[in-house]
């Protein structure tokens, strides 16, 4: 029996997940048949189902467990987490589960981020593409019985694991200026403030899907103005941290409220965890500021490179025993966290090493600043009807300006010597993702935006 779903679901299957606009891409149905074809593709007999605070997250959540239990699986509800939450109870309890949410995307969005046991993420090449194919012939199995439901609470066992050798004395003295954005954030602060001597001065901490302080990004400028504008109040702040919806990403910016690039942030915590691990394999990817793969270079790391995408990321990590990687958009992924990304992972590490800056007089700007050599510029979404073939075109006319490099891997990388940059098919996206680089800011922007203005003349064609 072929089934007739209401939403436009080949809009939200994804490479690496299930998003698309609620209800008319995504939607009760989909997610129920989802898991369905989730528990019966594997034969799982338990899953773990978790959920962040977007409007539509109750809604689908219940859907995913009525659809997971009527395929005979017994569900352990953690119910409101974060992601790295439902990650750490995948990897440390070996189960198969999901996480609704839709990240970093704007309120009208929802989705679903598969993993099997172990916190391996689902793509389209391994399980995505099975469960969409068994969900359009609506092949699913009569359970001998329905599956329960238990309800549990992680909370206190993740901030155990994470939190790991952390006292109460812990950055004693230090002022943090934290913002949650409304989104699972104002679940993970609390629990992590009640351990730590830091003060957290947090913004919009009260759980709302819809958004109503800022955009759920925050490495974009539009999304830092309440948190520059309170970190440059006058109370001497150090420094300031802000996150994205699911709690995924994290943000750093300097006591003067200055954005800190995410590559920047990486290669703190690359040469930290190198001075341990001498010579380990560090991830990197072509969209990552270049002054990260030289920092890790010059700490003696191995850089591998890889390809965009959190769950390109983890597969690649395991494949290559990778022990710690970051990426432009502020997820920081570590080995001993299941291959996954752990922001309060990233924010310890970081601590740890300004307090030893600041017991030697440093600000944090002064901290990072020699790792932040270059100019980088906003990546910038162009959409596009068809990515494969903008790209190409796109390829073409990079290839006519007569670049000193032009190399193909997860996209195109383009070298002019004094400006260099990438344009690669977005993930989530039915768009091209754009990002340059140089140490003029102003040569960047004018070279990202020549191709920018190339990609929408040949998208409207």
């Amino acid at each position: 029996m072929k089934l007739k779903l209401t939403a436009d679901y080949n809009r939200a299957f994804k490479e690496a997940d299930i998003r698309g606009v609620y209800p008319t891409e995504i939607d009760d149905e989909l997610v129920y048949f989802t898991a369905r074809a989730f528990v019966e593709e594997s034969g799982y007999k338990k899953v773990l189902v978790a959920r962040d605070m977007r409007l539509s997250s109750p809604s689908l959540h219940v859907a995913f467990i009525k659809g997971a239990t009527d395929s005979g699986a017994d569900v352990i509800d953690v119910g409101l987490m974060h992601s790295p939450g439902l990650y750490f109870a995948s990897g440390s309890m070996n189960l198969p589960g999901v996480m609704i949410t839709a990240s970093h995307s704007p309120k009208e969005y929802n989705g679903l981020k598969l993993v099997k046991a172990g916190a391996i993420p689902l793509t389209e090449s391994d399980g995505l593409k099975q469960i969409r194919k068994r969900i359009e012939k609506g092949v699913f199995a009569d359970a001998k019985k329905t599956g329960k439901v238990a309800r549990k609470d992680i909370s206190k066992t993740w901030r155990n694991f994470v939190l790991k050798g952390i006292t109460k004395k812990s950055f004693a003295g230090m002022k943090i200026v934290a913002d949650a954005g409304n989104g699972m954030a104002g679940v993970l602060l609390p629990l992590i403030n009640e351990k730590l001597a830091a003060q957290f001065d947090v913004l919009f901490p009260n759980l709302d899907g819809t958004f109503p302080s800022r955009g759920s990004d925050p490495t974009l400028k539009k999304n830092q103005k309440n948190i520059q504008e309170k970190i440059s109040s006058g109370k001497k702040y150090d420094l300031g941290i802000s996150f994205d919806g699911d709690a995924d990403r994290i943000a750093f910016f300097d006591e003067t409220g200055k954005y800190v690039n995410s590559a920047v942030i990486g290669a703190l915590v690359a040469e930290q965890l190198l001075r341990t691990y001498s010579q380990a394999n560090i991830g990197y990817t072509m969209l990552t500021s270049r002054s990260y793969l030289e920092s890790i270079q010059a700490s003696k790391g191995k850089p591998v490179r890889m390809k965009v995408g959190h769950a390109f990321i983890k597969k690649a990590m395991r494949e290559k025993d990778v022990l710690f990687a970051c990426e432009h958009s502020g997820h920081f992924y570590f080995k001993d966290y299941f291959y996954t990304d752990s922001v309060v992972r990233t924010l310890l590490i970081v601590l740890k090493e300004y307090e030893v800056a600041k017991k030697a007089g440093l600000t944090f700007s002064e901290l990072v600043k020699p790792l932040a050599g270059y100019q980088q510029t906003e990546d910038t979404i162009i959409e596009v009807a068809d990515k494969k073939r903008a790209l190409e075109k796109t390829a073409e006319y990079l290839q006519m300006k007569n670049p000193l490099q032009l190399s193909k891997f997860d996209g195109y990388s383009v070298d002019f010597g004094d400006v260099w940059g990438v344009v690669k098919p977005s993930v989530t996206e039915f768009a091209l993702k754009v990002m340059f680089e140089s140490k003029s800011a102003k040569h960047a922007k004018n070279v990202q935006k020549e191709v920018i203005e190339y990609i929408q003349k040949i998208a409207k064609k």
